[in-house]
């Protein structure tokens, strides 16, 4: 009987030692999912661009996450803490700060269109490059077309008189 009391006082004794450990890794694991959703939300102070979770207006005469950012952790602590789902506080948090509290757009409708826009831009820059680089290489050479205009008949005419007096010229001015 004195072994079995000492036996559950070792019980009782050992889970109110552990039970602040176990509120302790709670209270972690909690905090560490707040600012993970925090970095997925951008500040609105308007006095950065950083996200909740890494607001801490660095170079001023203040340091720190402001208060702003401090209310919106707050927020999704509470959200956290009525057992929502990192789905259902970041839907909550746009709720209440509108679509421009995205530190990233969404991969789902209108904001699709910001991931697709840089590969559509380097996809026609790089048509248009290909374009102009075909272009040039069918088009002949300035040399080339010359001497291909001109036994045409398309080119200019100079008749042997002309070129030998601008040979005449030509000889004249560069001993001078």
């Amino acid at each position: 009987m004195e072994s079995e009391k000492l036996k559950w006082g070792v019980a009782v004794l050992s889970a109110a030692l552990l039970l602040p450990l176990s509120s302790r890794a709670v209270l972690a694991d909690q905090n560490d999912r707040t600012h993970q959703i925090g970095n997925k939300l951008k500040c609105m102070c308007n006095g950065c661009d950083q996200a909740a979770g890494k607001c801490y207006h660095v170079g001023g005469a203040y340091s720190g996450p402001c208060d702003t950012a401090k209310t919106m952790m707050k927020e999704i602590d509470a959200h956290i803490t009525a057992d929502k789902s990192d789905e259902q506080v970041l839907q909550a948090m746009i709720a209440e700060y509108g679509p421009l509290a995205y530190m990233e757009p969404p991969k789902t409708g209108f904001g699709l269109v910001a991931w697709l826009m840089p590969i559509l831009y380097l996809a026609a820059g790089l048509g248009l490059v290909v374009m102009i680089m075909k272009r040039w290489r069918k088009r002949p050479s300035g040399l080339v077309a010359a001497a291909a205009g001109a036994g045409a008949g398309g080119g200019i005419h100079v008749t042997p008189e002309q070129l030998a007096r601008a040979r005449e010229l030509s000889q004249r001015e560069s001993e001078d």
